[in-house]
């Protein structure tokens, strides 16, 4: 692989990761509540379920979930849902007590882990997309480094910036949630995170079958 292709592929990543989209979306929620350190494990379940689309794309699944509108529409459906009913949850307890249902939150990294990974997963256009991508990025006749071994790379290179990017996100809104606690504002942060969770299930329904569109 040259550098001049890897350095397309890092800034295709780039806008792409950078774009709002359903983890983004969750990872500001996340942020909003538990801080951007507290938003590691959701971030962590993020990557592990993009690595697992990586590899399902790598073997061929794409394939199946591009030709199978029923498929794509059961996955893509249970993770709207999903993310619909955590948002309806965070505004009706925005006005209830904080600390104990926050204190349990924040000894529970395994709970922001599963909701990162089964909002990443929800979207099997990410698989599709891996399909897409990976090949346009590789050089078959690279002798120095088997297409394997490319995609590895670009893998890899994905999920850095994929992460860095929820990263900033969760940040960004964390500071955002430190001035409305100073301010005496945090039902509205409550309410704000229902908001932003129930605008990642909207962002993830706009997400059309493959096969419909082709």
């Amino acid at each position: 692989m040259s550098s001049a292709l890897l350095i397309a592929y890092v800034g295709t990543v780039l806008i792409l990761a950078l774009t709002p989209g359903p983890s983004t979306m969750l990872g500001s929620a996340h942020g909003m509540r538990y801080g951007a350190r507290g938003t590691l494990p959701t971030i962590a379940g993020d990557l592990s379920a993009n690595s697992l689309q990586m590899t399902a794309a790598a073997i061929g699944l794409g394939a199946i979930i591009t030709n199978s509108a029923t498929a794509f529409t059961i996955i893509k459906w249970a993770g709207v849902a999903y993310l619909a009913w955590m948002g309806i949850n965070h505004i009706r307890s925005a006005k209830e007590r904080l600390q104990s249902r926050d204190d349990h939150g924040v000894r529970n990294p395994w709970s922001r882990y599963a909701q990162g990974f089964v909002t990443s997963a929800s979207n099997p256009k990410a698989i599709v997309f891996f399909a897409a991508l990976f090949p346009q990025f590789t050089d078959p006749a690279a002798a120095a480094a088997p297409v394997a071994a490319q995609f590895l790379v670009l893998g890899v290179v994905f999920l850095v910036i994929d992460g860095l990017s929820v990263l900033l996100y969760a940040a960004t809104a964390g500071r955002l949630a430190n001035w409305l606690s100073k301010q005496g504002r945090v039902t509205t942060q409550r309410r704000l995170t229902g908001l932003v969770l129930i605008g990642a299930a909207g962002l993830l329904s706009l997400k059309g079958s493959p096969s419909a569109s082709s």
